[in-house]
């Protein structure tokens, strides 16, 4: 119960100075004392619940003490609650983030604005040019123009098993051609980290491919997971395809990764950029590259649980890149182990291809090749 006094003789105070006028203890009265609110007489009297909450807290004007009101429960969770979200806010506001996209391809930068207005309208976004693997010379210093598939493989095998798919016979170690989609891809995300490092920035660069598609509570996930992420992080995954299992939890929202695919979302810091930049050239799709440099332990990897971006589009079906292999794996290795995002499939072009999700127009971040089209139309 709260109570507050009025003055004295005022007949619209309170029911505490108007009935019994409860005492409590001035600041300097001695031990065993109390202080009469209205006469200043100290006096021994009986305790109270009306006095008891007085006690609790009060605010001294002059020589006379006048109790403050106490917050309510509600009132404190409210409190805690609007500190939070402004909190997260501040966080997003503050990080330096970066879209990867086609300047050809406007429509995709203005899909990820607008599904990152909806779900993180404080992270705010700046396009980076894609390097268009198609009418760019890339030279090979900076990304191979073939890759063994062998490592790589051997994840996929346990991925499928750690799945319980019954495709493990469909996956063979073989030499690729680098498509010129997951050329220009690996050349985009160099370009990002030399100007992470040539910015002399000390904090994370937040990379984005324009399908990345952010999931609910994306602050308050992220928020946790940056507060539990260990000194030694390289790399901060906040969307993926995880292969083996994880190396350990570090808490509910963050976990050591080993080997996880796509590069749709993650945080970089300058001091990776680096080494990743001194390991050049890339040569596999460069995903898979981050992937082994992180299971040979040469960079820590991290991994927010649950991933708050996924991709918009089906990992090869209206896909980011036109993947040199994903031909070759058998029907159980295809479109139904994409991640995507849950969002609204589209009719004709859904259900002409098992397992896919489809919300785009069928058109891909790096573009598509003929065959992928007439597959997807």
């Amino acid at each position: 119960m709260i109570c507050i006094t009025g003055a004295a003789g005022n007949p619209n105070e309170g029911p505490f100075t108007a009935g019994m006028k409860r005492k409590f203890r001035r600041p300097n009265s001695r031990r065993g004392e109390r202080v009469d609110a209205a006469k200043g007489n100290s006096r021994d009297i009986d305790g109270g619940p009306c006095k008891r909450a007085l006690l609790a807290r009060k605010a001294p004007v002059g020589d006379v003490p006048v109790p403050v009101a106490v917050k309510t429960e509600l009132e404190m969770k409210e409190a805690a609650e609007a500190k939070r979200k402004a909190d997260e806010a501040a966080l997003l506001r503050s990080l330096n983030t970066i879209v990867i996209s086609l300047d050809r391809r406007p429509d995709r930068m203005d899909g990820c604005r607008a599904r990152c207005a909806t779900m993180c309208p404080d992270l705010k976004l700046r396009q980076m040019s894609a390097v268009d693997g198609r009418a760019t010379v890339i030279g090979q210093n900076l990304v191979t123009t073939s890759w063994d598939s062998t490592e790589n493989v051997v994840y996929q095998r346990l991925r499928s098993e750690r799945k319980g798919w019954d495709d493990l016979h469909t996956y063979h170690e073989r030499v690729l051609e680098l498509s010129p989609g997951e050329r220009g891809c690996a050349a985009s995300h160099i370009k990002a980290w030399r100007e992470l490092v040539a910015s002399g920035a000390h904090s994370p660069l937040l990379v984005l491919e324009d399908d990345a598609s952010p999931m609910p509570d994306f602050a308050g996930i992220l928020s946790r997971a940056l507060a539990a992420l260990p000194d030694d992080a390289g790399i901060l995954y906040l969307g993926y395809s995880q292969a083996s299992d994880w190396r350990r939890e570090v808490s509910p929202e963050l976990v050591e990764s080993e080997y996880v695919w796509t590069t749709v979302g993650y945080m970089i810091w300058p001091a990776t950029a680096r080494l990743l930049l001194s390991k050049l050239p890339v040569d596999q799709p460069v995903d898979n590259w981050l992937a082994l440099m992180c299971a040979r332990g040469e960079l820590k990897a991290y991994c927010i649980r649950p991933k708050i971006i996924r991709q918009a589009d089906a990992w090869n079906c209206g896909s980011d890149i036109a993947h040199s292999d994903e031909n070759y794996w058998g029907p159980d290795s295809d479109i139904m182990h994409s991640d995507t995002a849950p969002v609204s499939t589209r009719g004709a072009l859904a259900s002409s291809i098992p397992g896919a999700i489809i919300i785009d127009d069928g058109s891909s971040f790096w573009d598509l090749s003929p065959a992928q089209k007439e597959r997807v139309n």
